[in-house]
């Protein structure tokens, strides 16, 4: 062994037994096989796009319990000038959770307690670990439920709608994002210190800067939110259109309803239903509300919808479907990749205005030559996650990245008519850095004063390891080769 290597592992072991002190052993891993399985998120995309991971796996998967033990273990890395990769259940995509420079992945789903419900003042605080099942079931005991949360509840924590700015979702249109229920965080900066941010603080971090920053600045240790009390009625609604057109107007009727907003909205394809539930509406495009209240609220909401869709030639889906949408709602997207063997997808964040002009762009686009499938869901007034996908055959790699290049460009056109990408990650912030340079500048300038060893989730918003050269390149080769496949 040479002199660098031995060193190296000297390192290694002291670093290790160290942090054993303060972590049991158990908690911390170097096994391959588990870093490999935290490394990655839904999308896969870590093990696919990136020729780096291997040159940049981490070391280390280690899972602290609590506040003070993630304090403990983040001023050790520093310390030692190790990278850091905060994760959670990993349920977002794009290489949210993916190392990009080796050292530590920390994963936050050992601290998973509830530490306090205020029935009275409807205010829970909790671990940022914790899942949104695990939080839901405490909260019933009191009668209380989380203001809004992802449909990916069943597996997603806290922490990550935080991360990823929680702005579509369950809840979202009716009781508002996740800025407006996040009272306050416990806080853990790159070298360890621990502070309490609240809509009040006047210090280097806001919640604004927090929310939705994919944990460049530091780690969510624990949250106080608002919650909200358990509805007496929950009633659901569904009807088929035959045209995108009348569907979309539905659906933007429904959300512009202020007697009554539903606690979840979505408008999707036949082929989306197909793909994420095995039977399906009849017609083209499917409209899907729940609301949540008391009695003679529900009923006259669901008076409104029947009413609206009349007028625009609805039809009635039938209860039992409506049921079972929401019963698999956490599994509905990825019930999709059931049909290929390579699943596609990009996630868009489209104003209420842009949504005729998206879909016809991406019709336009995307045309008749692979299997796909379009889903949206309502954010809050003024914006809605629109997420295509294409099913392709991990065989034709024409066809992959054809995909691909029709998502690319239809990512551009968005960007180019003041839209967005919803989620970004590793994988898309080069399209951040192209289009919102502003935006990104002052996350740079923020992140350089609070991290400046570059050390916590790297390679996010402020800086990609994508370049748009290179990516322009590659997917003009691929729609070029595609045509001719």
């Amino acid at each position: 062994m040479n002199e660098a290597k031995l060193e190296n592992e000297q390192k290694k072991d002291k670093f290790t037994k160290e942090v054993e002190e303060f972590i049991p052993s158990p908690h911390v891993s170097t096994d391959i096989y588990e870093i490999e399985a935290t490394s990655g998120d839904l999308s896969l995309l870590s093990k696919y796009h990136y020729k780096f991971k291997e040159e940049y796996r981490a070391t280390y998967v280690i899972r602290p319990g609590n506040t003070e033990e993630l304090s403990k273990l983040m001023q050790k890395c520093y310390e030692y000038s190790l990278p850091m990769t905060l994760r959670a259940a990993g349920t977002s995509c794009y290489s949210s959770s993916t190392p990009t420079k080796g050292g530590v992945i920390i994963d936050l789903r050992r601290m998973n307690n509830v530490h306090n419900i205020d029935k009275e003042n409807m205010i829970v605080k909790c671990d940022a670990g914790i899942s949104w099942q695990k939080l839901m079931e405490a909260l019933l005991e009191y009668g209380l439920a989380p203001k809004c949360y992802p449909t990916s509840y069943r597996a997603s924590c806290v922490s990550g709608f935080v991360a990823t700015s929680g702005k579509v979702g369950v809840g979202v249109l009716k009781n508002g994002l996740m800025k407006d229920v996040l009272r306050s965080v416990v806080f853990v900066k790159p070298d360890g210190s621990t502070e309490t941010i609240s809509r009040d603080s006047r210090g280097d971090l806001s919640l604004d800067d927090i929310i939705g920053s994919f944990g460049i600045f530091g780690a969510v240790a624990e949250v106080e939110l608002e919650v909200t009390t358990l509805k007496t009625s929950l009633e659901m609604v569904g009807y088929s259109f035959n045209t995108f057109k009348m569907a979309s107007e539905f659906f933007r009727m429904l959300k512009n309803n202020e007697a009554s907003k539903p606690l979840f909205l979505s408008l999707s394809d036949k082929e989306f239903e197909k793909y994420a539930h095995w039977t399906y509406p009849s017609r083209g495009f499917f409209v899907y509300a729940v609301y949540s209240d008391n009695l003679s609220v529900t009923s006259q909401s669901v008076s409104f919808a029947k009413e609206t869709a009349s007028k625009l030639d609805g039809l009635s889906v039938e209860e039992w479907y409506l049921k079972e949408k929401w019963r698999d709602m956490a599994d509905t997207e990825l019930n999709v990749g059931r049909w290929c063997q390579n699943l596609i997808f990009q996630e868009y964040y489209i104003s209420d205005n842009r949504v005729e002009d998206f879909y016809t762009f991406y019709i336009e686009k995307s045309g008749k030559k692979y299997r796909k499938a379009f889903y949206m869901m309502s954010g809050a007034k003024g914006g809605n996650r629109v997420k295509l996908f294409g099913l392709s055959d991990i065989k034709n790699s024409r066809e992959f990245f054809g995909i691909k290049a029709v998502f690319n460009d239809i990512t551009i056109n968005n960007y180019e008519n003041g839209d967005s990408l919803y989620t970004l990650g590793v994988v898309n912030t080069f399209y951040f850095l192209r289009f919102d340079p502003e935006r990104a500048e002052y996350l740079r300038q923020l992140k350089n004063k609070i991290d400046p060893g570059d050390l916590v989730n790297d390679y996010r918003l402020v800086k990609a390891k994508m370049r748009t050269w290179r990516v322009g390149l590659l997917f003009w080769i691929a729609k070029r080769l595609y045509r001719t496949a």
